[in-house]
């Protein structure tokens, strides 16, 4: 099976390209390449490329609109009638803002595109490299925007990877993939005494009880850990 990756140097991409690679005959797509290699003979792509950048939408909604929906309506006019799969975020689902408004137009526009197309909907990572995120503003003890008792179900990139992998020719349209216990962040901010702040905003960010993953979070705590660490 051939796969195209999009976004194959993001935070995602390139942690699905590790797992994949493996496996299957993989082309990486980047910024740098031209994009009329859609054109050629793909059993699958798999588009990667949309920021999961929340607070830059808000504050730009056009550069948004343009480097997501405008970037995955090319993608599908390139790629005609090959199958899309189209990496998200749970905030389409749960969230009202111009982020998930734009995540969801994405969402739509591909599953009207092909039967076969289908959505991967991420959970909370831990994404201290590219820093960003509930988890990382809580390593730096950044505000944070959300009521303290949030719960989330956190995983890995490992773990989403392998999960996307092994559901690569799964016929449901959309999964949300999230580990099956989940945590406060108020409790996580006790657990690597966090200095962040909470708002009052209330949000559901976990993911769907059907696609839940048997995960413990344990490993991302002990990174949290460590990390906080680094900062003093």
């Amino acid at each position: 099976m051939k796969i195209a990756v999009i976004g194959a140097n993001g935070f995602v991409g390139k942690n699905l390209v590790k797992v994949l690679k493996k496996k299957y005959d993989l082309i990486k797509i980047t910024r740098r390449t031209k994009f009329s290699i859609l054109k050629n003979d793909f059993d699958i792509i798999i588009h990667a490329a949309n920021s999961s950048k929340k607070y830059e939408a808000s504050k730009n909604p056009k550069k948004d609109f343009n480097n997501s929906v405008k970037l995955t309506k090319k993608i599908i006019n390139l790629s005609k009638n090959k199958r899309i799969i189209l990496i998200s975020s749970i905030s389409a689902r749960n969230e009202k803002n111009i982020y998930s408004k734009n995540r969801k137009i994405c969402e739509d526009l591909v599953l009207k595109q092909n039967k076969k197309n289908s959505i991967f909907r991420l959970s909370v990572l831990l994404n201290y490299k590219s820093k960003r995120g509930i988890l990382y503003d809580l390593i730096k003890g950044n505000q944070i925007y959300i009521n303290k008792n949030t719960f989330i179900n956190p995983l890995t990139i490992e773990e989403v990877s392998k999960y996307i992998m092994l559901n690569l020719k799964s016929q449901k349209k959309i999964h949300e993939i999230g580990s099956y216990n989940r945590i406060k962040i108020n409790t996580i901010k006790k657990i690597i005494k966090s200095k962040s702040k909470f708002g009052n905003k209330k949000i559901k960010l976990l993911s769907k009880k059907n696609n839940l993953i048997n995960f413990s979070y344990s490993k991302i705590l002990n990174e949290m850990l460590k990390k906080s660490f680094l900062k003093h």
